[in-house]
């Protein structure tokens, strides 16, 4: 006999919702950026390049990530881009990465004329598995992109052993992943160089913005100069552009806003963290539905709490599961990134590889991106969900979750749970 929640209860069927309040938001900048703001415009006119706020920005991520080099840039996007140049990634190249992204991890590697390789993900989850990234590499592999999807880490260790004996660059994508970590090193550290985004649905905010980091002087100066027109602005700089070059520095105004936000971001992934761990700790047994898989160590950074469904076990997908979680008033929502292989972009260069006069990459074959190359990653839509959330939720809406999503859960399995 069926005991526990019933389907009738739920509140997509007319149930009592488990959640009624609103769900918690709140501002997300603050007087401490107008004031930056108020100081910096009522001096001189600012400068084109590398002026005061920029120079403390990049010490204020030195000292918090760690490393020696900062070089910010104008996005995120362009932060991916320039760490792509600084790795030495031109025509011709390949480059691996997750087909579950944005067009910010990809776009750099077309202007360079490089080409992107996607490896398949886990079977539920949103990253890119080290074996299927593996067996992608081939001679003309140059680099290794690891997504670092909803603040959640790839398994950084097996990464790099494969970048190790391969001789690959890696270049870490941690636009979702500020301070992020595997048993304490940073996401974004694991790699040559890694590259963040500030624009304003990320962990810190600067309106737009970007940042690389790194520890090798070398990498740095080649960013710098690729991010600034080439031009002589630090010692040892050539003295005239010496290879061709973009103009995506990042402004004083940004940086401004960034430094401010900066001293913030700690404490606010700190909160993202409390809400993410209680949501896995509450769901963690539950029959057919389970956290993201982590490597051992890892602590996300949580710009979703993601977790997969299994149809098998509950008898719907994740995109009904949601509808109903988010019935109960959690924002719960199904396929939380886009399979990029789908887009049309891929479609044209699947059937010409010369379909662009913008993108010649000199050795891409037709039928380069059929639909099926990563199966995974193009039904996780079916698998994984996610709770929308920021550092204004609180432990107590990350209990509601767990209390929704066991609630559906039950109904779905007709008995207590």
């Amino acid at each position: 006999m069926a005991t526990g929640t019933r389907k009738s209860d739920l509140a997509i069927d007319g149930g009592r919702p488990v959640h009624r309040k609103p769900w918690r938001s709140g501002a997300f900048h603050f007087r401490e950026e107008l004031a930056a703001l108020e100081k910096l415009l009522s001096g001189p006119a600012l400068p084109l390049a590398r002026g005061k706020a920029v120079m403390a920005y990049r010490k204020g991520l030195q000292k918090l990530y760690g490393l020696p080099y900062a070089v910010p840039t104008s996005s995120g996007s362009a932060a991916i881009h320039v760490a792509l140049a600084a790795a030495g990634i031109g025509a011709g190249d390949e480059v691996i990465l997750s087909p579950l992204t944005d067009y910010g991890s990809i776009m750099g590697i077309f202007q360079l004329n490089a080409i992107p390789v996607f490896a398949d993900v886990q079977p539920d989850g949103l990253l890119m598995d080290a074996a299927a990234m593996e067996a992608a590499v081939t001679p003309f592999t140059r680099a290794i992109m690891p997504i670092h999807n909803g603040g959640y880490a790839v398994d950084m260790p097996a990464v790099m052993r494969v970048a190790r004996r391969r001789r690959l660059m890696v270049v870490e994508d941690c636009a979702q992943a500020h301070l992020a970590s595997i048993k304490g090193r940073y996401l974004g550290t694991f790699g040559q160089l890694g590259a963040w985004s500030t624009n304003e649905s990320k962990h810190m905010k600067s309106g737009e913005g970007g940042f690389v980091l790194t520890r090798s002087r070398k990498l740095a100066e080649t960013a710098d100069l690729f991010s600034d027109k080439c031009y002589p602005r630090f010692p040892g700089a050539p003295a005239t552009p010496a290879f061709p070059a973009l103009n995506v520095r990042l402004s004083d105004v940004n940086a401004a806003l960034a430094s401010v936000q900066l001293k913030r971001v700690p404490r606010w992934i700190a909160s993202r963290q409390a809400f993410g761990e209680t949501f896995d700790r509450g769901i963690a047994g539950l029959p057919g539905v389970k956290p993201h898989p982590q490597p051992p160590g890892s602590k996300p950074s949580y710009w979703w709490a993601l977790f997969s469904v299994d149809p098998e076990v509950l008898g719907v997908n994740a995109a009904a599961f949601c509808r109903m979680v988010a019935a109960e008033g959690i924002p719960a929502f199904a396929k939380p990134q886009q399979y990029v292989i789908e887009w049309q972009v891929f479609r044209r260069l699947h059937r010409d590889p010369a379909a662009f006069n913008s993108y010649r990459p000199g050795r891409l074959e037709k039928k380069a991106y059929p639909l099926e190359a990563c199966p995974n990653a193009r039904t996780c839509g079916e698998r994984v969900g996610a709770v929308r959330m920021t550092q204004h939720n609180t432990v107590g809406e990350a209990n509601a979750a767990v209390r929704a999503v066991r609630k559906v859960a039950e109904a779905l399995l007709d008995r207590r749970v």
